[in-house]
């Protein structure tokens, strides 16, 4: 009876891992260049123009509306913080036994 693992040695794993990097921008950038390109070519269809014209009008629509999310998003939260200082201010100066009668009201 053979016992191996009493008398094998550890040995390290190799693993052939290449990691793959994905620039999105720089992506983004080839295919505006080559639009631009083919937006310049003087033998372009009115058809493929149109197309160009409609990916250029979304692009930027959808650039806009990632905006207007973001401001949304920041505004709600500025005025909960500050309405979370109103709250926290009034109990500071009308003191903590105030916090039972706001509580009792609310219920």
């Amino acid at each position: 009876m053979k016992f191996t693992f009493l008398n094998s040695k550890i040995k390290h794993k190799r693993f052939d891992f290449q990691p793959f990097y994905y620039d999105e921008r720089k992506e983004r950038l080839q295919q505006k260049v080559k639009s631009y390109q083919k937006a310049q070519d003087p033998n372009i269809s009115p058809e493929e123009r149109a197309e160009i014209l409609r990916s250029n009008m979304k692009e930027t629509w959808s650039r806009s509306a990632t905006t207007q999310k973001s401001i949304s998003t920041s505004n709600f939260r500025i005025i909960f913080l500050i309405a979370l200082i109103l709250i926290l201010g009034y109990f500071v100066f009308n003191g903590v036994n105030e916090v039972d009668t706001v509580v009792k009201k609310l219920w």
